[in-house]
């Protein structure tokens, strides 16, 4: 299964919990300003596990705002001076990438559109159901699976955590597949957050995955943008 097709079931989860998504590029975002700081509560990390190996997702999030941040061990590697830590502003319609180059703290703003599934996309031969809710973190949680001939999808949510994704999704969460049944998960709009999701192909098991969230922690961390310069600026603009 492609990567692209991974992230568009992917995305359906993100509408309820909600989580990561995909994104098409509709010009430079050099003039937007950023606010001054970009704050942050909760760390979620999120493991995924697959036959090629793990990866563990740092995201980070503020109880009131509609943007998140995140990172991972892989993406930072491939920047030899340091770590890498991105920003996803919904409002602004922005992915704001702040990292070191040069000896210099840079930001690299990309004006992006949330894209999520095509809102063509029939889904009407998928099944939806609730099975039996578990504890996953402490927190407890409803299960759902997703199903229909070739794919499996089962995952469980919570409402209980005091963070969750909704409002930097919030405008998405209105164009759902054609035949999805919305009011199943209602109650998540707002406030949920995925725990765990296990995705099964019924045709090719190497394609099978699962993603788990291994922690949810307080934490005071903040980026201050004002710290960063244009790209230029690393080369002397």
């Amino acid at each position: 299964m492609k990567t692209s097709t991974y992230l568009k079931h992917f995305v359906l989860l993100i509408w309820f919990l909600s989580l990561q998504t995909v994104f098409s590029q509709i010009g430079k975002a050099n003039k937007v300003v950023l606010p001054e700081t970009y704050d942050f509560d909760y760390i979620y990390k999120l493991k995924m596990t697959h036959k090629k190996g793990d990866i563990t997702f740092d995201y980070y999030l503020n109880e009131d705002a509609s943007y998140f941040g995140f990172n991972t061990e892989e993406l930072s590697k491939s920047n030899d001076n340091g770590t890498i830590f991105s920003v996803m502003d919904s409002d602004l319609e922005i992915v704001a990438m702040f990292m070191e180059m040069m000896g210099k703290k840079v930001v690299q703003k990309t004006k992006l559109k949330v894209s999520n599934l095509d809102s063509e996309e029939d889904m009407s031969d998928y099944t939806f159901t609730e099975i039996d809710p578990k504890t996953i973190n402490g927190y407890e949680c409803e299960g759902f699976v997703s199903e229909n001939d070739k794919i499996k999808i089962t995952f469980y949510i919570t409402d209980d955590a005091p963070v969750s994704f909704s409002k930097a999704f919030e405008s998405n969460t209105k164009q759902m597949p054609k035949g999805f049944n919305a009011a199943l998960l209602k109650k998540y709009m707002d406030n949920g957050l995925m725990m765990e999701m296990i995705y099964e192909d019924k045709k090719k098991s190497k394609n099978n995955m699962t993603m788990q969230c291994v922690s949810l922690e307080e934490t005071e961390f903040s980026i201050d943008t004002t710290e960063y310069g244009s790209m230029l600026s690393a080369f002397g603009g």
